[in-house]
């Protein structure tokens, strides 16, 4: 059976794994075919869409190997722990060898993880583990990330500068661990400087919600945004972009949207993951796992680089 790829909604998903659709039960497998499942948290981020071709990447070299990789990628529409757990589910039901996951909440799908991995599926975390026990973990150290997002944000306000003053913060959704520990990390570097945080805004991943709670932010006086996710970085920017005065923005996520406000000095910086190596890392591991090797539950940090007008060009996709 050759590699299928699906990106569609989750009930259309669901009839077809019912029906036996994909990796489902009556499949005679053979030696090196293995079912593989992506979930990961929403189809609106690029950053998803990366991970997806670093996991179709990796497919393509295995398959040059003979391996043969039944693939189904599985996303929500938006953020819901409830659909992730359907999605898991699925994934069982769809005979899946190993689900790669990238979690909403390190919580909640503990309990539907833990069927699974009883069912037979092994599980590899990418970018955000639940507290489950995996086999290993792809991901940012997000609070790494975060500290090293403010260090960059106080280096451009020094340039500029500015010494003191509010700074906003714009995240995605709440329970969200890797937001949280972005937002954690860059706070710890504002400690002892002359810069205090807002309270977090959240725009459930909704770019014009970011923008506004953005605006409403600098009209009560921050100096600066930070974006702790791609949308949240978009709707500062486009904020910092319509204010009256001078705002600096710094940001997560390599995108197009991003680069045009580099470019456009709405946003000064952004947090460039490394989603395709992610995907590509933890597809290879999982096939060495599915053969014999024992994981350890190992984490991998796949890193992050700060991109700037002078190197933005470098990021394009």
């Amino acid at each position: 059976m050759g590699k299928m790829k699906k990106w569609i909604a989750a009930a259309v998903l669901l009839s077809m794994a019912v029906g036996g659709t994909g990796c489902g039960e009556g499949s005679a497998k053979k030696e090196k075919e293995y079912n593989v499942t992506l979930i990961t948290m929403d189809q609106m981020d690029v950053h998803w869409v990366n991970v997806n071709a670093g996991v179709e990447d990796a497919i393509s070299e295995l398959e040059k190997e003979g391996y043969t990789i039944n693939y189904n990628w599985y996303a929500p529409d938006t953020k819901d722990n409830a659909k992730q757990i359907e999605q898991i589910d699925m994934a069982v039901s769809n005979r899946s060898d190993v689900i790669l996951i990238a979690v909403n909440d390190p919580n909640a799908c503990n309990q539907a993880l833990k069927e699974a991995n009883a069912d037979g599926a092994k599980i590899i975390y990418i970018d955000s583990p639940a507290t489950f026990e995996g086999e290993a973990t792809f991901a940012t150290d997000n609070y790494a990330a975060g500290e090293q997002a403010g260090e960059e944000m106080l280096k451009i306000l020094d340039e500029a500068g500015i010494t003191e003053g509010t700074i906003g913060l714009v995240s995605a959704q709440a329970g969200v661990q890797s937001c949280v520990d972005r937002v954690d990390g860059f706070c710890k570097a504002l400690e002892g400087t002359g810069f205090s945080p807002s309270e977090v805004q959240y725009s459930e991943g909704d770019t014009a919600k970011a923008q506004e709670l953005a605006t409403n932010l600098i009209n009560n006086g921050a100096v600066a945004m930070y974006g702790a996710n791609e949308a949240a970085t978009i709707g500062c920017g486009n904020a910092a972009r319509d204010a009256k005065t001078k705002v600096y923005c710094v940001g997560f996520d390599n995108s197009s949207a991003n680069r045009a406000l580099v470019k456009k000095d709405a946003v000064q910086a952004f947090m460039a993951q490394n989603p395709h190596e992610m995907g590509e890392q933890a597809m290879k591991v999982a096939v060495r796992m599915l053969d014999g090797e024992d994981l350890g539950g190992e984490v991998t940090d796949t890193g992050v680089s700060a991109v700037t007008a002078e190197n933005v060009d470098e990021f394009e996709n």
